[in-house]
């Protein structure tokens, strides 16, 4: 998305702490850290390559209690 600010600089221009996450292996460590600023307001962006599935799901016009946990609800 093309159209989207950059969410961690915005969020150190209102003073709170903001994280990009771009690599599986940086999520574990960037949440701890993230984690351990109790008294922050902490904002996560994290890149997820458009066409993965991301879970948990809602079907269109479905409700939040209808919602697809992974790709096995996906045929029920």
């Amino acid at each position: 998305m093309d159209a989207l600010p950059d969410f961690d600089a915005l969020a150190r221009a209102y003073g709170h702490v903001g994280f990009r996450i771009e690599r599986p292996c940086d999520v574990e460590p960037i949440l701890r850290e993230a984690l351990s600023m109790k008294h922050r307001t902490v904002f996560m962006d994290f890149a997820v390559d458009p066409s993965e599935n991301v879970w948990p799901m809602v079907r269109a016009g479905a409700g939040l209690t209808d919602m697809l946990m992974n790709s096995c609800d996906v045929d029920r």
